[in-house]
C-alpha cells in the first residue's frame, strides 16, 4: 500500500492522473522508473552535447589558421605542379631540339670525313704524280738542257746551256809566259771553259 502511494503521489506530479488499479502497480512501476531513468539519462545526454559543442566550437576556433594555412599550401602546391609541369614540356621540347641537332652534326661529322678521307687520298695522288712529274723533269733537265763537265777531282759542274756531255782529264799546263797577250777562242763554249779552269 505505501508503494501504490507513493507511486501515485509521484505518478499526479509528473501528470499522469488516469486509475491505476493495484494489479498493476508492478509494471507501472518499473515503466516508471524507466522513465525517470531515460529522462535522467537524457539530461546528462544534453549536457554532454553541450559541452561537447562548446568544446568543438573552441577547437575549431583553434583550428582555423591551420586549415587557412593548409589552403594556402594547397594553393602554392598546385601552382607549384603547374610551373613543374610547364617546365618539363619546356625541358622535353629543348631535349627534342637538342637531340635532332646532334644526329644533324653526326651526320655533317661523317660526310666531313669521307670528304676529308677523299681530299687525302686525292692529295696523296697528286703529290705522287707530282714528284713523279719533277723526278722526270730533272731527268729531262740533265739529259736534254744541262751540260755536265767533270773535273779531275771529281766534281761536277752543270751548265745552263745545250750542251754535250765532256770529261775532263787534265787541266791545260800553265803558259810560260805571260808576256804576250792570249787570243781569246771564238767558240763561247771553249771560253768558258777555259774561265772554269783558270778559276780552279
Amino acid at each position: 500500500e505505501r508503494r501504490f502511494i507513493n507511486l501515485r503521489k509521484r505518478l499526479d506530479q509528473l501528470g499522469y492522473r488516469q486509475p491505476l488499479g493495484i494489479d498493476s502497480l508492478p509494471l507501472v512501476e518499473k515503466l516508471f522508473n524507466d522513465l525517470v531513468h531515460t529522462t535522467e539519462s537524457l539530461r546528462n545526454v544534453k549536457l554532454s552535447a553541450g559541452k561537447t559543442e562548446k568544446e568543438s566550437r573552441n577547437v575549431d576556433a583553434l583550428v582555423e589558421p591551420y586549415r587557412l594555412e593548409n589552403a594556402r599550401i594547397t594553393r602554392e602546391n598546385n601552382d607549384l605542379h603547374q610551373q613543374l609541369l610547364r617546365l618539363k614540356e619546356e625541358n622535353d621540347r629543348v631535349s627534342r631540339e637538342l637531340k635532332a641537332q646532334i644526329t644533324k652534326l653526326d651526320r655533317e661529322t661523317i660526310e666531313l670525313k669521307f670528304l676529308n678521307s677523299q681530299y687525302v687520298h686525292k692529295f696523296r695522288c697528286l703529290e705522287k704524280d707530282s714528284k713523279a712529274k719533277s723526278e722526270r723533269i730533272q731527268q729531262l733537265q740533265e739529259k736534254n738542257m744541262q751540260a755536265v763537265v767533270q773535273t779531275p777531282g771529281g766534281k761536277k759542274h752543270s751548265i745552263p746551256f745545250r750542251r754535250q756531255r765532256m770529261q775532263i782529264d787534265e787541266l791545260i799546263p800553265p803558259a810560260l809566259t805571260s808576256a804576250y797577250p792570249v787570243s781569246q777562242p771564238d767558240d763561247p763554249y771553249v771560253a768558258d771553259l777555259l774561265q772554269l779552269a783558270d778559276r780552279r
